[in-house]
């Protein structure tokens, strides 16, 4: 019984990827990036910035939790790829089933995710979507929360606990 569940699987699996017509990731997520930027989908960080402090905008990172545990932006929240859809209701729907928050922030390491992830938003009826890298919010030394910071960092610093920025921008 598992073995014939395996094969079917592996017979799927590589049914697909010979499918004539098959995008690779890589191509997929550069066109789709492309796609934004020339429809000014691609948000700024201080838009980022705006949309975590309004209540129309949700900021919603789709990165595995480990990647969310190591670097995060404080006040987004992480849906994960798994079940996005799902985990949007509790966040953006009221008790009717109607929007509270009709605009997202898709959050992912570079965007390429969040690009995926951002299509299938867009059919959910979102107004506005667009896709954000938090390698740029790390770039522009923007801190970062944590799980992994134990104590207290550099008073010079004046960072919270669990905050950290890239390395470079100490210089």
């Amino acid at each position: 019984m598992k073995l014939g569940k395996v094969i079917l699987a592996a017979s799927l699996c590589f049914g697909v990827a010979s499918a004539e017509g098959f995008v690779d990731y890589k191509k997929l997520t550069h066109a789709l990036k492309d796609n934004a930027k020339k429809n000014g989908e691609i948000a700024s960080t201080d838009e980022v910035k705006a949309a975590l402090a309004s209540k129309d905008w949700a900021v919603v990172d789709v990165r595995e939790m480990v990647e969310w545990q190591a670097a995060r932006i404080a006040g987004s929240v992480r849906i994960g790829r798994e079940t996005p859809e799902k985990a949007l209701e509790s966040i953006v729907l009221d008790d009717n089933d109607k929007f509270i928050k009709d605009n997202i922030i898709v959050v992912c390491n570079t965007a390429s995710r969040a690009a995926i992830e951002a299509q299938a938003f867009r059919q959910m009826g979102f107004k506005t979507v667009k896709i954000y890298g938090i390698e740029t919010w790390m770039n522009e030394c923007n801190p970062v929360d944590n799980f992994y910071t134990p104590t207290e960092l550099d008073k010079k610093t004046k960072q919270k606990f669990g905050q950290v920025k890239a390395a470079f921008c100490a210089k």
